[in-house]
C-alpha cells in the first residue's frame, strides 16, 4: 500500500521509502492516532562519539526501540537541513542554500513557498495538537515577518530568534516577543524547552493526539553547559584516530587549505570545544528522561513515537580542520537516529538503511493508519 497525503510537487518532492518493514510497520492500527515527539539536536555527530554522553537517551529510546547506525543528513548545514526536515524536499528543491537570508533561510520566498506546505499543516488538519520549542531556522524572526510570524500548522509556538544560544536570547511566543537574560532557573534554553513541553502535555486535550518538535541548542556553540554539568568530562579530549590532523592532500581543494599539523593552541581549542559539547548534551539527555517520565505519568508512552536525531554532524580536527561541519564526509553527514513507539521492537540495531532525512509524518484518516515518510 502506498502512502498518500497532501499534493506533492511532482518530481520536486522526495520519494518516500519503506522505513524497515520488519521493524517499523508501515501502518499501525489502533483506537486513536499515535502521538509523535521529535527531538532535533543541533550539530550532534555520531562518528566522533557525540552520543556517548547520552546514557539516558540511549536507554530510554534506543534500547526501548531502534537505533539506526546508517542515518545521514541531506546536507551538513543547519538551515538547509532543517528546511528539508520540515518540508520533505531536498535543498535543490526548497532552494535554501545556506544559513543566510540571501541564501533563502527563512526568507519571504521560503515563507510563501516551502513553509506553506510543511508537515505541521497536515498534522493540524488531522486534529493533532502541535507544539514547537527551540531553534527553528537561523534567520527566523530577524527580518522577514519578525517575531510576529508564526509558521502555519503550529498551535503552540516558542521559537528562538536567530541561531542557537543558551542565555540572553529572544523567543517568539505565539507571535509575541519574549526577551530572556542569564538566569539559569528562568532562562537556560534547553531546560526552558523541557519545562514548556511538559506544561503543554499537562494542558493538552486527551481527545486528540499531539505532536511535539523540540529543538534544543545543544551541542551547538557557544557550548554553555548548565551549572550542574560544567565540571563533567574534564579528562575528555577529541578523538585522535582516523583522519585527525591528517592533511587532506588527496581531497578536494578546501580540505587542502588546512594548516597541518595543527598548532597546540588549535588542539587545545578543539579539545575544549569537544568537552563543552558533551557537557551541553547532558541537559538534552535530562530532557529525554523528563519527557519519558511525563508520558508515562499521563499514560501516553505506549501510544507515542519518540524520535531523536540531529540536523547534521560535526568535526573536531579531521583533516586538520579544527571545528565546524559543512564537509561531505561521514563525520559531518552521519547523524543519530533513534526511535521508540508502537510496533517497534526493543533494542534493535538497524545496520542497513537508506534513510537520507526525516521528512514528514503523513496521517491517513480512514483506518487510522500512521505513515512515517522518509
Amino acid at each position: 500500500m502506498a502512502a498518500t497525503g497532501a499534493p506533492l510537487r511532482g518530481r520536486h518532492h522526495v520519494v518516500s521509502l519503506a522505513l524497515v518493514t520488519s521493524l517499523l510497520t508501515c501502518c499501525v492500527r489502533c483506537d486513536k492516532l499515535s502521538n509523535v515527539v521529535l527531538i532535533l539536536a543541533d550539530d550532534q555527530d555520531v562518528t566522533l562519539g557525540g552520543m556517548n554522553p547520552m546514557l539516558q537517551t540511549k536507554a530510554l529510546i534506543g534500547e526501548a526501540g531502534a537505533t539506526f547506525v546508517n542515518s545521514f543528513t541531506v546536507t551538513p548545514l543547519c538551515c538547509p537541513s532543517r528546511s528539508s526536515i520540515l518540508t520533505g524536499q531536498y535543498p535543490h528543491n526548497h532552494a535554501v542554500r545556506n544559513n543566510s537570508l540571501s541564501g533563502n533561510c527563512s526568507s519571504e520566498l521560503w515563507q510563501k513557498g516551502p513553509e506553506s506546505v510543511a508537515f505541521p499543516i497536515y498534522l493540524n488538519k488531522q486534529k493533532y495538537q502541535t507544539f514547537f520549542a527551540g531553534k527553528y531556522l537561523n534567520q527566523y524572526g530577524k527580518k522577514v515577518g519578525d517575531v510576529a510570524h508564526v509558521p502555519p500548522g503550529w498551535d503552540q509556538w516558542h521559537a528562538l530568534v536567530g541561531n542557537s544560544q543558551y542565555y540572553n536570547y529572544t523567543l517568539s511566543v505565539n507571535g509575541k516577543e519574549e526577551v530572556h537574560g542569564d538566569s539559569y532557573e528562568k532562562d537556560y534554553l534547553t531546560d526552558l524547552i523541557t519545562n514548556r513541553s511538559l506544561t503543554f502535555l499537562d494542558n493538552r486535550s486527551p481527545q486528540h493526539p499531539f505532536f511535539l518538535m523540540l529543538s534544543p541548542p545543544a551541542p551547538h556553540s557557544p557550548w554553555t553547559a548548565a551549572p550542574q554539568h560544567q565540571n563533567k568530562f574534564v579528562d575528555i579530549k577529541a578523538p585522535r584516530d582516523g583522519s585527525f590532523d591528517k592533511l587532506g592532500k588527496d581531497k578536494h581543494w578546501l580540505l587542502r587549505q588546512a594548516s597541518n599539523p595543527m598548532s597546540n593552541s588549535s588542539l587545545n581549542y578543539l579539545d575544549n570545544a569537544y568537552r563543552k559539547r558533551w557537557q551541553t548534551l547532558l541537559s538534552v539527555d535530562d530532557m529525554v528522561a523528563a519527557l519519558v517520565k511525563k508520558l508515562t505519568d499521563i499514560q501516553e508512552l505506549n501510544n507515542t513515537y519518540i524520535f531523536y536525531t540531529s540536523d547534521n554532524g560535526y568535526h573536531t580536527g579531521q583533516f586538520s580542520l579544527p571545528i565546524d561541519k559543512r564537509q561531505l564526509y561521514e563525520f559531518d553527514i552521519r547523524i543519530p537516529l533513534l526511535v521508540r513507539g508502537p510496533g517497534i521492537k526493543p533494542n534493535i540495531t538497524v545496520k542497513v538503511t537508506r534513510i537520507l532525512q526525516l521528512q514528514q509524518f503523513l496521517f491517513k484518516a480512514n483506518g487510522n493508519i500512521l505513515y512515517f515518510v522518509v
